[in-house]
């Protein structure tokens, strides 16, 4: 969002607070009452505009065969994407969420992990790996999760290209 929408919806959503607490004031009057309805209305508000404009929080839906790839800090919070800093077990059912917790700490100790679960009727695939640097050192991790379709490689081998 650029600058001039930032500050447009600031001002916005400062001038109608503004006005919501001065009319219900003036029909209450500077009463204790009238104070906490205003500040009740302005909640009430406030989070009907949230929920209405905000988008929808990120879920976890195995179905469709669709291949979702996070890539995760050691804190195990997202490093990249739409939701960088949010915690990465967020994503998932609470079910899952300690086999995942265990095979992203073996991927950050350097350990490839993949697995399967079974999740509202669908299996979902899980390959969970190390990002290392050029010496060696994880300094990430790469969850990559699925229902298993398979995209064809371009090459045979990895080391086909290699001479």
């Amino acid at each position: 969002m650029g600058v001039f929408k930032r500050a447009a919806s600031s001002v916005l959503l400062a001038s109608g607070i503004v006005f919501v607490f001065a009319g219900l004031s003036a029909a209450l009057g500077f009463t204790t009452a009238g104070m906490l309805a205003s500040i009740a209305a302005i909640a009430a508000l406030l989070y009907a505009g949230g929920t209405w404009f905000g988008g929808a929080p990120a879920s976890f839906s195995p179905a469709g065969g669709a291949e979702t790839v996070i890539v995760f800090d050691r804190s195990l919070r997202i490093a990249a994407g739409a939701t960088p800093g949010t915690p990465l077990l967020s994503r998932f059912p609470e079910p899952l969420r300690p086999k995942i917790e265990k095979a992203c700490r073996l991927a950050l100790s350097g350990e490839h992990t993949h697995f399967d679960c079974e999740h509202a009727g669908a299996r979902v695939h899980f390959d969970i790996s190390p990002v290392q640097s050029i010496n060696g050192m994880v300094l990430y991790g790469v969850l990559i999760t699925g229902s298993g379709v398979r995209v064809p490689a371009a090459t045979r081998s990895p080391l086909a290209t290699v001479a």
